[in-house]
């Protein structure tokens, strides 16, 4: 029964990653599919937490941490320009506090979960696994990065997405892992890759729907 429910979530998970990509390459579309991306990425991440099956009180304070950490280092960059580089959000994300989409609490909550879970699956040194989480995570910003303006995430002052950007990733991501290695809480491997995995594929597609490859 757990390992239908995994696997069924695991779909759900693509599903939805696949449908949104695709819908974007039609233009008639494209404004609806925009409007839904926060609401995506919270059913997206309730399937991971629910498949998980990790209910417990360290699992809840964890990703608690871990979420406001993420948003209010966005609410900090967007404020003081001094963290990533100057840059500011668009519409797509939805509402906004300070600035900054609530739901780049659990954007930075689903890339950092995802990132450990497949780190740690790979590798066994708990150092190695918190600095291989971090790289999968800016890895995975660099893949964003390129179409976030065209997706109308976020722009970045002329148009120029600066090292500091993927250097302050680098080093976010190092303090949520070290708190998620600390937390030792149970994490789904095959979820996690299905979570990082159905997002790189959403992009792949964006990036041939845009033609930039």
């Amino acid at each position: 029964m757990k390992t239908n429910k995994i696997y069924l979530s695991v779909f759900f998970i693509f599903l939805f990653n696949i449908i949104g990509a695709v819908a974007l390459c039609f233009p008639a579309l494209r404004e609806v599919v925009l409007k839904l991306t926060p609401l995506n990425l919270l059913v997206i991440f309730m399937i991971f937490f629910y498949a998980n099956n990790d209910f417990s009180l360290s699992f809840l304070k964890t990703i608690l941490v871990v979420f406001i950490i993420g948003y209010f280092i966005e609410v900090l960059g967007v404020r003081f320009k001094f963290i990533f580089g100057e840059y500011f959000y668009g519409e797509t994300l939805g509402l906004k506090i300070l600035n900054t989409p609530l739901i780049m609490g659990v954007n930075w909550l689903s890339l950092s979960l995802s990132t450990f879970g497949i780190a740690a699956y790979i590798f066994k040194p708990k150092l190695l696994i918190v600095v291989a989480a971090s790289v999968f995570m800016v890895l995975t910003d660099m893949l964003i990065e390129p179409l976030s303006a065209s997706l109308d995430f976020w722009y970045w002052k002329n148009s120029v997405i600066p090292t500091q950007n993927y250097i302050a990733w680098f080093l976010v991501s190092l303090i949520i892992h070290s708190i998620i290695l600390k937390s030792n809480i149970k994490l789904n491997s095959v979820l996690c890759f299905a979570l990082l995995g159905s997002q790189i594929l959403f992009f792949t597609i964006q990036f041939i729907n845009y033609g930039i490859i």
